[in-house]
């Protein structure tokens, strides 16, 4: 997947929750993705999981950041 050279926090996050979707099905609603920019460039957080199931996502959600 090609990348811009700036995007948005929108665009990143949009693209985030395509790919952890992609392996792990739906985004939960009760979970939120923060993308946000900081001094450094961008910073990601996800909310704390409520099940297992959560933190699989959760965790498959960071490593896709961490690979941004």
């Amino acid at each position: 997947m090609p990348c811009k050279a700036f995007m948005t926090a929108y665009e990143l996050e949009d693209m985030i929750v395509e790919q952890a979707s992609s392996l792990r099905g739906p985004w939960p609603e009760r979970m939120t993705l923060f993308v946000f920019d900081d001094a450094y460039g961008w910073s990601a957080s996800v909310s704390r999981p409520e099940f297992d199931d959560d933190l699989r996502y959760r965790a498959t959600a960071l490593n896709i950041v961490t690979q941004l």
